[in-house]
């Protein structure tokens, strides 16, 4: 569990940065603690790698919490590409002296994702539904083989959503307000043990 008084940065896309959603109703922006919100729309985990230093190792965290991978999947990008991009960081902190969270980003709703005219652009976006569960399933794995804690929206956000899964997204993808607000429930209880889920 993150200790509430340690800083904590949040590494990642546009999900974690809240694209489409006001400032200050981010999932991020709702946490206690120090957290520091260094999500980029539109990257991937490549570019996640390339600003690790100036974005993690330069904020000198206690904890980084790292989410990333749906867009590189989206663009084509292999699944193996995104496992040693996000190994390599996992790595880097580790070595930094800095406690690794693993992140399973929220699954899309495929049905309204495909709905978007942006959609066709995204080579990979046929394929996208397969390789995020392999991606998770992968992601899992490393955080139990290496003993650490695994922020999984994937497997609790449904549990929120029995009232329709695609009420909880603006396009698919990005959540809405009321996403980002389970994300949000979900990341207290994961890592910070507020209560049980």
């Amino acid at each position: 569990m993150i200790q509430k008084h340690k800083r904590t940065v949040f590494l990642g896309d546009s999900i974690t940065e809240g694209y489409g959603v006001a400032r200050g109703m981010c999932w991020v922006d709702a946490l206690p603690g120090e957290s520091i919100n260094h999500g980029i729309s539109g990257d991937t985990t490549a570019g996640m790698l390339r600003r690790f230093t100036a974005h993690v190792l330069r904020e000198k965290p206690d904890y980084v919490v790292i989410m990333g991978g749906i867009n590189d999947l989206s663009e084509g990008r292999s699944l193996q590409s995104v496992q040693e991009n996000l190994r390599a960081m996992y790595e880097r902190a580790e070595m930094s002296g800095i406690t690794v969270i693993p992140a399973v980003c929220v699954m899309p709703d495929f049905a309204m994702l495909l709905e978007n005219d942006w959609a066709e652009f995204y080579p990979g976006i046929q394929s996208l539904p397969e390789k995020l569960h392999d991606l998770a399933d992968w992601i899992r794995a490393y955080a139990v083989e290496n003993q650490l804690l695994c922020l999984d929206f994937a497997q609790y956000f449904p549990k929120y959503t029995v009232d329709e899964y695609y009420r909880y997204f603006f396009d698919g993808v990005h959540p809405n307000e009321r996403g980002h607000a389970i994300m949000s429930d979900i990341a207290k209880r994961l890592l910070y043990g507020n209560t049980e889920i």
